[in-house]
């Protein structure tokens, strides 16, 4: 810092976390601070001097900084926050100088400019009162008289805690989405890009940055996400003097980005939560943050109706007479809504043809969809459909007449997946045609439902020989918005091949995540509990699925299905009920009430992770939101390599008060063991400790075998 420069601070407080900055001599500020709330009267000028770094040997003349945005032009040998040029070469790096702070309330925007480059910048950041979590973006302007090619726009870089010593992120696949993955700190970059053109089964726009004592309820935890359903790019970088950052942005692919004179460019916004309460911490402010600020239901006040599903049933083979019988099983059962899936229009008897089409088949129902509707509702359940807008299949009369709006790159090969094309959603008459078609089925049908699906990736982006990619999302969310304002009742669900499109930007949008197209209970579970550190668990379909599952061939009895899925977020069933035996049936017109009895808990607490000092055993609980009450789910999902089982300690308790615990009344109980032990969570009043005892010490259950599920019921005493 040079002599007698002057210091500028701004923060924010909300919600016990305060956000501190700081600009030296007029440049871009530099983050003092995101975390626990830092006393009023803290002196952030000296905050700044303090973390100022020391001059270093073969370094610039002058310590400096790197900013919340970082520049290039400053003298920082990392990733900068901005990556653009003119088309003469010029503008390649940045010295923004700041013009104001602007605080208001929990919000404070930071404007500065850069007429040398021709660019003006704002970045915005809002701190949630409830729930801590900070909402930020960047926006540069063009103010210049040429063309601005934009490669690379972060949103306002963060740091993380000094003691983080490592990353958790998440790949996966089709039917493996959410897989946590674990890496130390990197000394340089560590790198996540999506190029698919949603936000994809292998990468999950999210990372944690975890300081060495971090566990499930205590030690700092820094956690940040992307709003973005398209290519993106994440990255958590050391540079070589030890400065730690970590940047989010939408990848845009070459050329796609050119930013006109007098035109805008945004971020979408990254969510950060930095919380010294570890990994409960992180998902207890992202669940409340995302279902009171991004969920939007048509109807928050009912309760979220079991589905019945018709895919595993059925497939592409739909009888009017075949469809109506599932119905009256599943209401029988209690389903309380069915979702017709793949099939209805025509050509729809396989998966290479039909799709652009969305008229009902008149060779499949010739007298429309009403007869199959009127039956459902006599039923007592609504209606959903399935529905895929953004693809077409070459063999449709849409792509026959309408070869243009498919993306495409002139004069190379057409590439296909799932013998599949994409639209141009962004192409203004087709965004017009798709809204038309499902406007009109919306408008003909008493539908309150919509499974939206997207089950390829985008291979070739491209209009006229340009990228759109990013143009495609734009159009997608202004399509979902379009049909909102005009069908506000109507739901709709995420869908792409499972979980491909799952993030807080197309939550804005839908009301429900399908999580994979995966079934199978076993392997649904790691994923629910991963996705769960980012969304409220009232937002997952978790379905019971047929035995043997569909996509794994593993068998598992109907007592662990059924159940699984009546405590692990919105129940469905997606199988044929004509085959169940009259004890399966029983099984699972239980579980369906029993989940009933339980959703109003499930889906408005907040779901933590359990710690299990068994590899077998994982779990989760979810208490209510004034602490009253809380319903724990302990899967055991391998043989335990103890002769016993470890202690279950619980979490998000009042450590001072008492809670009852019972195994929950009507749950079946595993009763396998070999040899019997009866847990006083089966006895008369069940088991009475302090939070603290539940927390700290915990308790046993008894031994079990693979696949079994134990759900405990916990009231607080008075």
């Amino acid at each position: 810092m040079a002599s007698g420069e002057s210091i500028r601070t701004a923060r924010l407080d909300a919600g016990g976390t305060t956000l501190a900055v700081a600009s030296i001599g007029g440049r871009l500020p530099m983050l003092l601070h995101f975390g626990p709330t830092l006393p009023l009267e803290e002196d952030l000028a000296a905050l700044a001097e303090a973390l100022l770094p020391p001059l270093t040997h073969a370094g610039m003349d002058k310590p400096v900084a790197p900013s919340i945005f970082p520049e290039a032009g400053m003298g920082f040998s990392g990733q900068p926050a901005l990556k653009a040029h003119r088309s003469d070469g010029s503008g390649f790096e940045t010295q923004f100088h700041l013009n104001r702070f602007e605080t208001d309330g929990g919000s404070l925007r930071i404007e500065a400019c850069d007429p040398v480059v021709g660019l003006s910048l704002s970045l915005a950041f809002a701190l949630d009162d409830e729930t801590s979590v900070l909402t930020a973006s960047s926006t540069i302007a063009n103010t210049g008289e040429t063309p601005l090619s934009v490669d690379w726009l972060a949103a306002p870089a963060l740091r993380p805690g000094p003691m983080d010593d490592r990353l958790v992120t998440w790949t996966g696949r089709w039917c493996a989405e959410f897989q946590r993955r674990i890496s130390p700190w990197p000394h340089g970059k560590h790198l996540l890009e999506n190029r698919t053109g949603r936000t994809s089964h292998e990468a999950f726009p999210g990372i944690l940055s975890l300081a060495k004592d971090c566990g499930l309820d205590r030690g700092h935890a820094l956690g940040l996400h992307l709003g973005w359903s398209g290519n993106w790019r994440l990255m958590a970088e050391e540079t070589a003097d030890g400065h730690r950052q970590i940047q989010a942005g939408i990848l845009y692919l070459p050329g796609e980005c050119v930013l006109r004179p007098g035109t805008s460019l945004s971020t979408p916004p990254v969510y950060a939560v930095s919380t010294g309460k570890g990994e409960n911490g992180l998902a207890s402010a992202f669940q409340r943050f995302a279902r009171q600020n991004l969920l939007r239901h048509p109807s928050p006040d009912q309760a979220r109706p079991v589905h019945f599903n018709s895919w595993e049933a059925v497939y592409f083979r739909h009888d009017i007479n075949e469809l109506k019988a599932l119905a009256d099983r599943a209401a029988t059962l209690g389903a309380e809504r069915f979702v017709l899936d793949d099939g209805w229009f025509p050509g729809r008897d396989h998966d290479s043809a039909g799709l652009g089409d969305w008229i009902v088949d008149p060779r499949k129902y010739p007298d429309g969809l009403s007869p199959l509707i009127d039956h459902v509702k006599s039923l007592g359940m609504s209606f959903g459909l399935w529905v895929e807008p953004e693809m077409v299949n070459a063999d449709s009369d849409l792509y026959r007449s309408h070869p243009d709006w498919a993306l495409r790159v002139e004069g190379h090969e057409r590439l296909e997946a799932r013998q599949q094309l994409v639209l141009d959603v962004a192409l203004p008459d087709v965004g017009e045609y798709l809204f038309s078609r499902l406007d009109a089925l919306l408008s003909v049908n008493d539908i309150n439902y919509l499974k939206w699906d997207m089950n390829r990736v985008l291979t070739a982006p491209a209009r006229d020989g340009h990228a759109v990619a990013a143009a495609q999302v734009e159009a997608l969310y202004a399509l979902l918005d379009r049909l909102r304002e005009a069908h506000p009742g109507v739901e709709i669900e995420s869908c792409a091949s499972g979980g491909g499109r799952i993030d807080f930007g197309i939550l804005r949008h839908a009301q429900r995540f399908w999580l994979s197209d995966n079934n199978d209970t076993h392997d649904r579970w790691p994923m629910l509990r991963e996705a769960l550190t980012f969304f409220p668990m009232e937002v997952f379909g978790f379905h019971v699925g047929p035995s043997p599952s569909h996509t794994t061939g593993r068998r598992l009895d109907m007592r662990f299905r059924a159940y699984s899925a009546a405590v692990g977020g919105h129940m469905g069933l997606e199988l044929d009920l004509r085959e169940l035996s009259d004890a399966e049936s029983a099984t699972l017109a239980a579980a369906i009430a029993f989940h009933k009895r339980w959703r109003a808990l499930l889906h408005a607490g907040v779901t933590r992770r359990i710690a299990a000092a068994d590899e077998g055993l994982c779990g989760q609980m979810t208490v209510a939101a004034d602490g009253s009450r809380f319903l724990a789910a302990v899967v055991q999902d391998a043989t335990i390599a103890r002769k016993t089982t470890a202690p279950i300690r619980l979490s998000g308790l009042d450590r001072s008060g008492f809670y009852r615990l019972r195994l929950a009344e009507g749950a079946p109980v595993p009763d396998h063991s070999r040899r019997p032990y009866e847990t006083p969570l089966a006895k008369g009043e069940g088991l009475v400790l302090s939070g603290a005892a539940l927390m700290d010490a915990g308790f046993r259950l008894p031994l079990g075998w693979p696949d079994e599920l134990w759900i405990i019921a916990g009231e607080r005493l008075p």
